[in-house]
């Protein structure tokens, strides 16, 4: 009885766990022969495997991608659509320029919709979009094929309903992988970019899980009220957004956002291995995923598109799923204010505590002084677990994919790392704090740590304040009981703390549960931190418990936290169905005539079939000059390959008089070889900062992306070779500019054959792909251009 509440909490929350994965599987898949104006994920498999059943990739600009955007043009035309094709050139904010070509279809509002003039109900557009092209290295049948499927099963759901209130676009973007070129094209450039007022945007970062809408637009708590009543099964947080921002990802979503758009952005992250790999193939696509995304689509669209006003003030709100059956959320505007109260309360239970001497200070100075140890202890096993990991080489470095084949006994231990957290500092302070002291310590550090995250991020702040609100009411019938002058019942006292150690482990688990995906090996040390903001509502139970069961629950949490970091070490890193990723690239630089190989395993260890194919040099190479990327390199074959052209067609001072002292070139690149992609990078000594591109819409200005030498570097996707002509201004002198073209695959007459047999099965390519590179470096010199 003494350990009754320890014993309820503990397996509280194991139910809470396996309840959460039950919840959060992605739904059933409807079949081929569902109703007509229901979405089926298996007739959009069927479409799925017209697009991407080849495995080819389908990169921006490639033969393979215009197959890709022939089917979808015909299945748009078979449904009575006319899809119309807009090209162009777009440059990104990271020095990338392309030309990419989207499909837009539009379907008609109803003849009784508002006027342009109505104030009421704006004549605006809602979109739909996702990305037909892939990453060179796989055939994105998840990202994004299954969310242009998506769109093609919705596009016929939508031609046999009636009309809607709103326009509809239907956009299937291009480019979106070598940057959001294509998202960037629409907004800049198509007339009907100006109408659409919100934006609904499929894409994904794995190949299976539940459909998360992880970022709205600017008017979030409109947006919101649409989701709650739309979506049938919804999965969401305010959290999710504050995570995808730390990450190096961008979405179409992105460029609708900075456009003024509103709307939803859904994605699944589940199998994240797969992503971006040749493994993102049709065999491997998810039909519950796809049902889950498209049930989503479909009704998140039909919301927006008959929803009486698409201009909602901007307003932000703080919120989260429960089990995926419903969405609680508040204004963010309230909710520092509702912190404080939260805190006030706790601090004037605790004040009522001290006047019936159930605590005094010395107590509650070893209770918060445990509770803030707890976490402390948390983050040092946590960190400390990944440090020690890495260091004995079973983790990937901080700077590649982050993610291993068996997370599972790593994951657990992590979870334990906060509960022997918890049982040492119980063993520590218990006789000293006791259970209201650590009661007072814990919820006061939780109620603080709300404040803090209301006042910095209160899209994050949900957990804590309603682990903090929970603790003022779990604690209520112990107060009436002190305010009887009567001491409280073990029922009572167990509930104080059941309460809020419960609540909050219903909230923090699907985000635990979707940590990993996202981050990878960072997930166990944020999971443990995490976990200890629940196990600081055990410290009272564990200072109710005897010495011996104190010490059981640190050796049970220490056997597993060791097991658990034990078979970590012994199983593989990385196995066929979770591959290490690792491309090889041939590099052949025209003016010294040499040639290397240039290979870069994610876990910076090359493996022995590899290494045995050339020989590689134990000290990192630079993957080109100004690069900070280190690898292994060899000496490759010399072979024949064109030179890439960095032809200088003009070279006058430049125009402005705040900077007599530069040069205005104008440069047209072009790839002999009919490279897909190219790059150049002007050294920092030349500053330059952008580039200007003439296009039908007017001229362009296109930011450079800076790299760590200080160098620029401007990158070229999807053009041909028949040239990109563009002007810079750079500083007055003659300037070295290195120039590469970039075409997919190895060459033939080489050794690459073999090093590709060389590569493990537990490995594989990724993003771009075994690449052939040939580079060359151009003078330019503006006494040349007089």
């Amino acid at each position: 009885m003494r350990n009754r509440g320890l014993i309820l909490a503990l397996a509280g929350i194991l139910l809470l766990l396996a309840a959460t994965i039950r919840a959060y599987r992605p739904v059933a898949p409807l079949a081929l022969d569902a109703a007509p104006a229901a979405f089926s994920a298996v007739r959009a498999q069927a479409i799925l495997k017209a697009l991407v059943g080849d495995g080819q990739p389908h990169p921006i600009g490639s033969s393979a991608n215009a197959r890709v955007r022939d089917v979808i043009v015909q299945q748009l035309a078979a449904l009575g659509y006319k899809p119309e094709l807009q090209s162009g050139l777009a440059c990104n904010k990271w020095g990338i320029c392309g030309t990419p070509t989207n499909v837009v279809v539009t379907l008609q509002a109803a003849a009784n919709s508002p006027s342009p003039g109505d104030a009421a109900n704006e004549n605006g557009a809602v979109l739909l979009a996702a990305h037909y092209d892939s990453v060179p290295a796989g055939p994105g049948a998840s990202d994004d094929g299954a969310g242009v499927a998506i769109v093609l099963e919705i596009a016929r759901i939508l031609a046999a309903m009636p009309a809607r209130q709103h326009r509809i676009v239907l956009l299937l973007t291009d480019g979106e992988e070598a940057g959001l070129l294509g998202a960037l094209l629409f907004v800049r450039e198509h007339p009907l970019s100006k109408q659409v007022k919100a934006a609904v945007n499929l894409d994904s970062r794995g190949v299976s899980g539940p459909s998360l809408m992880f970022e709205t637009g600017t008017a979030n708590a409109w947006a919101l009220h649409l989701y709650r009543s739309a979506i049938r099964t919804p999965i969401t947080n305010s959290l999710y957004y504050v995570v995808y921002k730390s990450l190096p990802n961008d979405t179409d979503f992105t460029v609708f956002k900075a456009a003024g758009y509103q709307g939803f952005n859904f994605a699944f992250i589940g199998d994240v291995a797969r992503y971006h790999t040749p493994l993102d193939n049709y065999a491997n696509s998810s039909l519950n995923s796809i049902q889950h995304q498209g049930d989503n689509a479909l009704s998140a669209l039909l919301a927006l598109a008959n929803t009486d006003v698409l201009k909602p003030p901007v307003a932000e709100s703080v919120y989260f799923d429960v089990f995926g059956r419903a969405v609680v959320g508040w204004p963010a505007r309230l909710a520092l204010a509702a912190a404080l109260i939260v805190l006030g309360c706790l601090l004037a239970e605790s004040i009522l505590l001290f006047r019936r001497r159930a605590l005094d200070g010395r107590q509650a100075l070893w209770g918060a002084t445990g509770a803030l140890l707890n976490l402390i202890l948390g983050a040092i096993f946590g960190a400390g677990s990944i440090v020690l990991l890495r260091f004995l080489g079973k983790l990937p470095p901080t700077d590649a994919a982050p993610w291993i084949a068996h997370p599972l006994p790593m994951s657990i231990a992590a979870a334990f790392m906060a509960l022997l957290s918890a049982g040492i500092v119980s063993a520590w302070f218990a006789r000293r704090a006791g259970f209201w002291g650590f009661w007072m310590g814990g919820t006061l550090l939780i109620a603080l740590l709300s404040v803090v995250f209301n006042a910095l991020t209160p899209a994050a702040s949900f957990a804590p304040l309603l682990g903090s609100l929970a603790a003022v009411l779990g604690a209520l019938p112990c107060i009436v009981s002190f305010l009887r002058s009567r001491p409280p019942t073990a029922g009572a006292t167990d509930f104080a703390v059941l309460l809020p150690c419960l609540g909050l482990s219903a909230v923090l688990a699907p985000m635990l549960l979707l940590l990993y995906p996202a981050l990878g090996a960072l997930a166990w040390a944020i999971s443990t931190i995490a976990l200890c903001l629940t196990t600081t509502f055990l410290l009272p139970l564990l200072a109710n418990a005897t010495r011996r069961d104190r010490r059981r629950v640190i050796l049970v949490s220490a056997l597993m936290t060791l097991s658990g970091m034990v078979v970590t070490l012994l199983l593989p890193t990385y196995s066929a169905a979770w591959p290490q990723r690792i491309n090889i690239e041939y590099w052949f630089d025209t003016d010294q005539t040499q040639a290397h190989w240039w290979v870069q395993p994610a876990s910076l260890h090359l493996p022995a079939a590899l290494a045995a194919a050339a020989r590689f040099t134990l000290v990192p190479h630079a993957r080109f000059g100004g690069s900070s990327s280190l690898a292994f390199a060899a000496d490759a074959p010399k072979l024949e390959l064109a030179a890439p052209e960095l032809t200088p067609l003009a070279a006058t001072p430049s125009a402005s008089s705040a900077a007599p002292s530069r040069t205005h070139y104008e440069l047209r690149l072009r790839s002999q070889r009919d490279a897909p992609e190219a790059f150049v990078v002007f050294p920092a000594s030349a500053d330059v900062q952008e580039i200007v591109v003439a296009t039908a819409s007017g001229p362009q200005h296109a930011k450079l992306q800076k790299l760590r030498s200080g160098a620029t570097r401007l990158g070229v996707v999807g053009i041909s070779s028949a040239d990109l002509q563009f002007g810079i201004e750079a500083v007055a002198g003659r300037t070295a500019v290195q120039v590469f073209d970039l075409s997919y695959g190895l060459p033939a007459a080489s050794q690459g054959a073999r090093l590709q047999q060389g590569r493990p099965q537990n490995a594989t390519s990724s993003q771009g792909g075994d690449i052939t590179v040939v580079q060359h470096t151009v003078l330019l010199d503006p006494a040349a251009g007089r």
